[in-house]
């Protein structure tokens, strides 16, 4: 059961391709996408303004090949990406 469990979250090579290509700082904003944060609350979160992270977010999203937050909050979940 355990094995199963593990092979459910197992990321593909193009997802873990895109997650090594994130800098630590992009990683903590995506584990903030992951927890469902708002851009203004990522930005009280990483004393940022919301239009940084809004920028940030917008890059971020590129770099993973995600069309939307969902799509980042998913993979963030898979990952076991968390804050």
């Amino acid at each position: 059961m355990e094995q199963l469990a593990q092979h459910a979250i197992r990321l593909t090579t193009q997802e873990q391709q895109a997650l090594d290509s994130l800098t630590a700082g992009e990683r903590e904003i995506l584990g903030l996408i992951g927890r469902g944060m708002s851009n203004a609350n990522i930005g009280k979160e990483l004393h940022a303004g919301e239009g940084t992270v809004k920028n940030q977010v917008s890059r971020l999203l590129a770099k993973i090949g995600a069309d939307n937050r969902v799509q980042a909050a998913r993979l963030a979940y898979r990952a076991g990406i968390e804050r």
